[in-house]
């Protein structure tokens, strides 16, 4: 079983996740249509959160196919109303197994940075899709928030991520999926990231106020505590310009020929 750092109440981590979800599924989005997705496609999604992600790809597929929707938590999946051929379960992506060759189509958002175990995931995958089926996964990496000209956010985000890895969680894991995915023997089909760059007040920088303040039972003094208000003050003047995370697409593409091992 593996904890999750930002889990709260109920009504809390719902609004975080809906701010998450408004920002990110159209690149998420993006992503999988050029990674193309077919009518009558069997889908999963790890991590599904809200299951916003799994409902659009529902829609590609048809009433033929199906996408099965997984999170270690299916609390929101279950409150929400999704199309029919989508299914909810509950699935801890490093403990439970996967059924080989089953999926067209495999995606993966904001979950693996959190897991010590990602690569072993990313093999499970390649594993888990049909010959000629496509893994899918977005996740951060805050080597552009050095790019902060705000000085309290380039302090704050270096003093995040130094949090993040003694707590298991590699918030600079972006750059890394292209090399993963090869190693798991899928062809790396397209990268790419984008960085957004907003002003306080604006909706990227009250999703970041929200998870700071989602993480504070877990993050207790370890980031200095003016250091935490400069961020969040910043966060709210709409005068201040700034920049965190970069979000990186990448996809691969398990080839007619690989092994059922995942490697070349």
């Amino acid at each position: 079983m593996h904890s999750y750092v930002f889990a709260n109440d109920g009504d809390r981590e719902c609004r975080r996740l809906q701010g998450l979800a408004g920002l990110l599924d159209p690149l998420h989005r993006r992503a999988l249509e050029a990674a193309g997705i077919g009518s009558g496609w069997h889908a999963l999604e790890l991590g599904a959160g809200l299951g916003t992600v799994s409902d659009w790809i529902a829609t590609r597929v048809g009433p033929a196919g199906r996408v099965l929707a997984t999170d270690l938590d299916t609390r929101f999946l279950s409150q929400a109303r999704h199309p029919d051929n989508v299914v909810i379960d509950r699935l801890d992506a490093v403990d439970d197994p996967l059924p080989e060759s089953a999926f067209d189509l495999i995606t993966v958002r904001a979950l693996l940075h959190h897991l010590p175990e990602w690569r072993q995931v990313i093999k499970k995958c390649g594993v888990a899709l049909k010959p000629g089926g496509s893994l899918l996964i977005v996740e951060p990496d805050a080597t552009s928030s050095m790019l902060n000209a705000v000085p309290p956010h380039h302090r704050f985000w270096s003093a995040w991520c130094r949090w993040g890895r003694r707590e298991g969680i590699d918030f600079r894991l972006g750059h890394k999926l292209a090399g993963a995915m090869h190693d798991a023997g899928l062809e790396v089909a397209d990268t790419v990231m984008e960085v957004p760059f907003y002003h306080g007040g604006s909706a990227w920088a009250g999703f970041y106020s929200q998870t700071v303040d989602a993480a504070g039972p877990r993050l207790g003094r370890a980031i200095d505590p003016g250091l935490v208000t400069a961020f969040h003050e910043a966060s709210a003047d709409p005068g201040a310009f700034m920049c965190s995370f970069g979000w990186i697409a990448a996809s691969g593409r398990r080839t007619p020929g690989a092994s059922r091992g995942g490697a070349r």
